[in-house]
């Protein structure tokens, strides 16, 4: 009797692997599916400067704003770098682009006497994250008008076009792909 006992225990047990499997499997169906996991975009706060929380800042935003994408800061150079400069003019931030998420961002310091620090690292970000500036008599509700909307504007959020452009964006590229407008992505 023993002997027969011992069968119907595994068979019980592997009912219950199965049912439980059944569960798992069922839980990655489309209606029950979880959400991707966005894609990583490693970037180094190392020579931010004074900018370093206001880029902290950006990063929660856009972190916040599509959920497809998350920027991570690392303690090492990584292919996404952000550096504090100043220049005789005293404006003058920028990025170059090396691939969608890769690249410079150059935060001039004297911009940051003239505009809200959090929203010109928002507005650089957003180079890196394909956005191109919408120039002369955009409204200040676009993060990407830049300092052609004035330094009145204080607004540090990506308005629905801009969230949706980005995400669209992401959903059909990745990182390290080419942005339009920009050079090819180099190997450096």
């Amino acid at each position: 009797m023993e002997v027969l006992e011992l069968p119907r225990r595994i068979l019980s047990l592997l009912s219950a692997l199965a049912c439980v499997g059944a569960v798992v499997v069922g839980a990655t169906s489309p209606a029950g599916a979880a959400e991707p996991e966005p894609e990583t975009i490693p970037i180094d706060l190392l020579l931010a400067g004074s900018y370093a929380n206001a880029v902290r800042d950006a990063i929660d935003i856009w972190n916040e704003a599509v959920p497809g994408i998350e920027f991570v800061e690392q303690e090492t150079p990584s292919a996404l770098r952000v550096k504090e400069y100043t220049t005789a003019t005293g404006t003058g931030s920028h990025v170059y682009v090396n691939g969608l998420g890769r690249g410079w961002v150059y935060l001039e310091t004297g911009d940051a006497q003239v505009y809200k620090p959090t929203r010109i690292a928002v507005h650089e970000l957003g180079h890196i994250l394909s956005m191109a500036d919408l120039g002369p008599g955009s409204p200040c509700s676009k993060i990407m008008s830049g300092g052609w909307a004035g330094p009145e504007c204080v607004s540090v959020q990506p308005d629905a076009e801009e969230v949706a452009e980005v995400a669209s964006f992401f959903a059909a590229h990745d990182v390290g792909d080419p942005v339009p407008g920009w050079p090819p992505p180099t190997d450096d």
